[in-house]
């Protein structure tokens, strides 16, 4: 039987993975920082993998087949996992975001080109799991295959970043877009599928050895036959006051806690706006009073189909 940890296994996708790996018979170990109440998996093991000492003992203790990787962008942290981990095959999940511009066209595995030189002392998520990759891709005796999943979406993303867009585009209210990427495309996947996949990278009876994969669906206007009224704003002015919620209406000031705001958010409304009101989404899936100004909303009805 095949044994597999998978790292981050109890957040939102690696929850997918891990019962689809069980699913198809593997044994299936999750592991974390936090310490969880046994039961939801085959078993759970915490400790912190930027701690070389702890991520050593974990891999001795667990001897995995197969690392299923949910929760890494530093490179560092992928070249400690190079050093430690003599299995059959570590799995990077990486992202869509590692591509370049590539001017409105849908991206493929081989669009993306590794980095030079080395990687800095610290970097955003972005940058991270670009170097992620472009350190693995020196690394040719490790077995590592990557996924690049797109977005992921799916009833248990207590973020609810993309319920905000897909509600909006459904209601036909005026979509605020970050400005400088707008344009650019934004795959979406179902995070079922998405732990399918992973599960299918897993698998030691397939040849996967220093492969990339990367699928979308397409996008959520087109699959929906739906129009989008795209009102493009600089990220740079996304708001940090307060916040409108749907089912009253009144203001939260974000005094407040952040940790108990979020919950209180998140119980109370989908990310948006009432259809009524035709307050733009942010890009954080969030809405404010400031953003329903004449000059953050669309002029003269135009529509894109994106």
């Amino acid at each position: 039987m095949t044994r597999a940890l998978v790292l981050g296994g109890a957040g939102f996708i690696g929850t997918a993975a891990c019962k689809e790996l069980m699913r198809r018979g593997v044994e299936t170990i999750a592991a974390g920082r936090k310490e969880r109440p046994y039961g939801t998996f085959t078993s759970y093991v915490a400790f912190d993998r930027d701690d070389e000492a702890q991520l050593n003992r974990a891999l001795e203790s667990v001897q995995p087949d197969v690392v299923l990787d949910l929760a890494c962008y530093e490179p560092t942290q992928v070249e400690a996992m190079i050093r430690l981990f003599h299995g059959v095959r570590y799995v990077f999940v990486s992202s869509g975001v590692i591509y370049p511009d590539i001017h409105g066209r849908p991206a493929n595995e081989d669009d993306f080109v590794p980095l030079d030189g080395e990687p800095p002392p610290e970097v955003d998520y972005m940058a991270g799991k670009r170097w992620c990759e472009t350190v693995l891709s020196r690394a040719r005796d490790s077995p590592w295959t990557v996924v690049r999943p797109p977005a992921v979406f799916g009833a248990a993303d207590r973020s609810l970043r993309i319920a905000a867009y897909i509600q909006r585009v459904e209601d036909g209210g005026p979509l605020l877009v970050p400005q400088e990427t707008y344009e650019r495309q934004a795959g979406l996947a179902w995070v079922k599928d998405v732990g399918y996949a992973c599960a299918l990278a897993c698998d030691p009876r397939k040849e996967t050895k220093h492969r990339a994969y990367w699928r979308s669906r397409r996008t959520f206007t087109r699959s929906r036959s739906n129009s989008c009224r795209t009102a493009p704003a600089p990220t740079a002015l996304t708001p940090n006051g307060p916040r409108v919620t749907q089912s009253t209406g009144c203001e939260r000031s974000s005094a407040s806690s952040p940790r108990r705001s979020r919950t209180r958010s998140r119980r109370r409304w989908p990310g948006i706006a009432s259809p009524t009101r035709r307050t733009p989404a942010t890009p954080t899936g969030r809405t404010s009073a400031h953003w329903s100004s004449p000059e953050f909303l669309p002029t003269g009805g135009e529509a894109r189909g994106d």
